[in-house]
């Protein structure tokens, strides 16, 4: 009961706006760098960041109109800036709302293509993930595991494209 009690309070939207400020989910940095980047001078947060191999999804939730190659040199741009800031950067995966349906090979192809973005592209070893709207599964969190991640379940943040 008191599990179920804590993911519902942290799960509302005007406690996450209220008290989530230092960690952020960033998930249309490609439109929100110049506030977001205002906000991290002010609250230091550790950010949550999507990779490439979430292009679909974004592009349809964001309406992005960029293209594939424009995604990924957007975030690598905007990334490496924050970088710079000493910002944390940590991975934010969205695998599926029901992962449990995604086969095994699917959900390793995501994981890795993230974690090699950040190892190959941002000369970054992430040590976290926390997957897009806290879907994982056994097998998700295993393979989270075997790149020396450590799954981050519900907690207090806002999300990048709040800040516009």
């Amino acid at each position: 009961m008191f599990n179920k009690l804590k993911r519902i309070i942290l799960n509302l939207g005007f406690l996450n706006r209220i008290f989530g400020k230092k960690i952020i989910h960033l998930e249309g940095i490609y439109f929100t760098s110049k506030k977001l980047k205002k906000h991290l001078r002010k609250y230091k947060s550790k950010c949550y960041c999507v990779c490439p191999v979430n292009y679909e999804y974004f592009n349809s939730f964001l309406v992005t109109n960029l293209t594939k190659n424009e995604f990924y040199k957007s975030l690598k741009k905007n990334y490496l800036e924050l970088k710079e800031m000493r910002i944390s950067l940590q991975l934010h995966v969205h695998l599926a709302l029901l992962p449990n349906r995604l086969s095994y090979a699917k959900k390793e192809s995501m994981i890795k293509s993230a974690y090699d973005f950040f190892v190959k592209e941002l000369d970054i070893v992430p040590t976290e993930i926390v997957f897009g709207w806290y879907s994982s599964d056994k097998e998700s969190i295993e393979i989270a595991n075997s790149f020396g991640l450590k799954v981050i379940k519900e907690h207090l943040h806002i999300y990048d494209w709040w800040l516009e």
